[in-house]
């Protein structure tokens, strides 16, 4: 009897170790719109969607224990910074004039900041005209980040040409970058002209990337899901946004056309921390100002013209803008600032690159002082 009370505390204290954690990204089909989407996207992702979510579930358990014993070790690591923390005035703590985080600080959110020099700003937070916005400082290891401030970051909205981001991640995983494409009437006949591609011409998949990247071709997004399987492609998709944990977002097709492409600021962040650590090479592609492709029947190049204002510039490490009339103007930018790696995420502005032209200016005043 008493081996089986035993077993029985242990199930109990296991079962509330993986399901008692209260976490902000617990989904129920009444609570989140991504649900809908779910409900018409393939059953593979449906799938995965829930596997992977169960994954999560279980991880939150775990670090329930291991949070209060790295919060221990913080504390008696760092009794001075702390004592001095104490002597702060918290009436002007969060005021406009002093801003050093949003209320999701580095020290109780997600956020990790184990190797990154916190970022201080004492100017006021910059006055977007934006739908949604994040912005993040990223260690160059990859392994931490600081949210520096955001607006509407979990609420869904249209992605527009963003979507190339990932339908360039799943070319790059799962066809491979020599392939050799041809252009079709379908996909010449796609919305938007960037490429100036022919009916007949034959490319490899690493210049169509560079022609989505770059000059965010649609007819290049296309030609490639055709070839490997529109379904088959956007599961792809799906799967790897379920992998990424990018619970809010729901892909439609390859190009960002349809405005049923949504996703977060916090979503779209995880995907280029991903890119980052596993394909710098698009990110590398995405900064060039022109980049040329090279046509294989003709044996000709020419060059393609970026389509993204800050591109070419020493401070740019890359990003995708994107639009349509649904979404207004998003953009994804890495700058390298005063030796600082900055993430700005925009959507929804009548002009994306002069919200985040104030985004950068706001981030060239703080300051990084050593706390510990």
């Amino acid at each position: 009897m008493r081996f089986q009370a035993l077993l029985l505390s242990l199930i109990i204290l296991t079962s509330f170790l993986i399901t008692g954690v209260n976490s902000p990204e617990k989904l129920s089909a009444e609570e989140n719109p991504a649900f809908e989407q779910i409900n018409t996207s393939p059953s593979l992702f449906v799938k995965d969607f829930y596997s992977a979510f169960k994954e999560k579930t279980v991880v939150l358990g775990e670090k329930t224990i291991s949070a209060s014993r790295g919060l221990t070790e913080k504390i008696n690591q760092n009794a001075d910074f702390l004592n001095q923390a104490a002597s702060v005035n918290f009436d002007n703590f969060f005021s406009n004039d002093s801003v050093l985080f949003t209320s999701e600080t580095a020290l109780i959110s997600e956020t990790k900041v184990d190797d990154l020099p916190l970022l201080v700003c004492n100017s006021d937070i910059p006055q977007l005209i934006v739908k949604a916005t994040l912005v993040k400082q990223l260690s160059p290891l990859m392994n931490s980040e600081q949210i520096v401030f955001e607006l509407n970051s979990g609420s869904r909205w249209p992605i527009a040409s963003l979507t190339k981001l990932m339908t360039s991640i799943i070319t790059a995983e799962k066809i491979g970058l020599n392939k050799e494409i041809i252009m079709s009437v379908s996909a010449i006949a796609t919305e938007g002209a960037a490429g100036s591609f022919e009916v007949g011409e034959i490319y490899k998949t690493g210049d169509l990337i560079k022609a989505m990247l770059v000059s965010s071709s649609n007819d290049a997004a296309a030609a490639i899901i055709e070839n490997f399987g529109e379904k088959e492609f956007i599961d792809e998709m799906q799967k790897k946004a379920a992998e990424l944990k990018m619970f809010q977002t729901s892909y439609l097709e390859p190009t960002g056309l349809s405005f049923i492409n949504q996703s977060t600021a916090n979503d779209l962040a995880r995907l280029v921390n991903y890119a980052r650590q596993n394909h710098p090479e698009l990110l590398e592609i995405s900064r060039q100002k022109e980049i040329e492709i090279f046509e294989l029947k003709s044996k000709k190049s020419r060059k393609l013209l970026s389509v993204n204002r800050f591109a070419g510039q020493p401070d740019f490490i890359g990003g995708k803008t994107g639009y349509i009339e649904e979404s207004g103007r998003n953009l994804i930018a890495l700058f390298n600032i005063n030796g600082k790696i900055i993430l700005s995420i925009v959507l929804g502005a009548d002009d994306s690159f002069k919200e985040t032209e104030k985004i950068k200016s706001f981030i060239q005043k703080c300051t990084s002082p050593t706390l510990f």
